[in-house]
């Protein structure tokens, strides 16, 4: 439903208002709830997960309603569209941290990569058949079908999660207070450089690559020529992309190769923007983006992959919020590429932030040399475990300050 509905609302915020920028603001609203990522993450510390990620997909579910019966009466209009869209983000900024932190909860970490590769592939899976069925709809019975599946799909994944088998850990949190926590997780990041090169490259790759989603509907229409059916094909077939990449990444990654498979993911990622800005052939730009669809995958799953790794199980909660932190970047990233959008093209503005950010990805590559190293999870360990000792060593020294 998330895919379904990205593209539904690019294309409904489009034919209401006919303005590229206003759509990339709409985007605002749905990613702006992940600046508070790293709150979500320490709420989601001190109660129960399972309770968390149920009570977010019913409240998601009661959006869907509200929407389906907007556009049934006919009454929709933008303020309702953008309310809605900031609601779900706020869900989707608490489900980000949740999930993938109960993943390394539940999974034995030799079987963490293979076991987010599979969350990623069943995302990717989905996003074949979300942005398809989101382009029938459209073209066939209107955007309102799509959301009275989402009531269905919203309810089925609540009674799902609702069944998983989870025991609450002993609450993580200082005692001390929600500020002394995020001060904690602050500093416990602040000592890994694989962390801080990942939290840099996520920050990037959401203010400089994923905002061309919202353009590529538009693109799509404009300038590749076609009907809303093969606008939802080319959304999606990122989607199949990814799912090779995750079952390659599954099937053959191993934690030395990690950091590696994250930061040439995304540099392939933008290099497929920059290829699709370029093209004025629809099934070029299909190949493009199927090809791009690898790198994403490569990006989305090591992200999670390396930063729940690297934290120590009382720490992921605050570090799985902070990159959602880090991902709420993405809003200033929305309203850039939609500035550009009306003052140049669609096309031109994914252009100008796909080079942009090709070429900050390559200078955090020079500066976090980590990334590019064999084996960089186990350097990361013994040089944060050798920071932390002297850091012991100076607070407990006579003159230690």
């Amino acid at each position: 439903m998330r895919w379904l509905d990205t593209l539904v609302l690019a294309l409904v915020a489009y034919d209401m208002t006919g303005d590229p920028f206003l759509v990339s603001l709409t985007f605002f609203f749905r990613m702006a709830p992940m600046l508070f990522g790293v709150g979500l993450g320490i709420v989601a510390d001190r109660v129960n997960r399972k309770h968390f990620l149920v009570s977010g997909l019913f409240m998601q579910s009661v959006i869907a309603a509200v929407m389906a019966t907007l556009l049934i009466a006919d009454v929709l209009m933008y303020w309702h569209l953008a309310l809605a869209t900031f609601l779900s983000g706020i869900v989707w900024a608490s489900e980000f941290p949740v999930r993938r932190t109960l993943i390394g909860e539940l999974v034995h970490p030799e079987r963490l990569g293979r076991a987010m590769s599979l969350d990623s592939a069943t995302n990717a899976f989905s996003r074949i058949i979300g942005p398809f069925t989101g382009g029938v709809f459209m073209a066939t019975i209107g955007p309102e079908g799509a959301y009275v599946t989402g009531i269905a799909l919203f309810l089925i994944a609540a009674l799902v999660a609702s069944t998983l088998r989870y025991r609450r850990p002993v609450a993580t949190g200082s005692g001390r207070g929600v500020f002394v926590d995020l001060a904690e997780g602050v500093r416990y990041i602040r000592a890994s450089r694989l962390m801080v090169g990942t939290l840099i490259v996520t920050l990037l790759m959401n203010v400089f690559a994923f905002p061309y989603m919202s353009q590529q509907p538009i693109i799509a229409r404009e300038t590749l020529g076609v009907g809303d059916v093969l606008v939802g094909l080319l959304n999606s077939v990122e989607g199949l992309g990814s799912v090779f990449g995750a079952a390659l990444i599954a099937t053959y990654a191993r934690p030395q190769h990690y950091s590696r498979i994250y930061l040439y993911g995304s540099m392939l990622f933008l290099v497929g923007i920059l290829l699709f800005s370029q093209s004025s052939w629809y099934w070029v730009s299909f190949a493009i983006v199927f090809a791009g669809g690898f790198g994403a995958s490569a990006f989305g799953t090591m992200q999670s992959t390396i930063m729940v790794s690297a934290a120590s199980p009382e720490m992921r909660g605050r570090v799985m919020g902070t990159v959602a932190v880090f991902i709420g970047t993405g809003p200033v990233g929305q309203i850039n590429v939609g500035i550009m959008a009306g003052m140049y093209s669609p096309q031109t503005a994914v252009m100008i932030t796909g080079l942009v950010g090709l070429t900050v990805v390559l200078v955090s590559a020079l500066a976090f040399p980590i990334l590019r190293r064999p084996d960089s999870m186990r350097i990361d360990s013994r040089l944060r475990a050798m920071n932390n000792a002297d850091l012991r060593r100076m607070t407990e020294s006579p003159g230690g300050d």
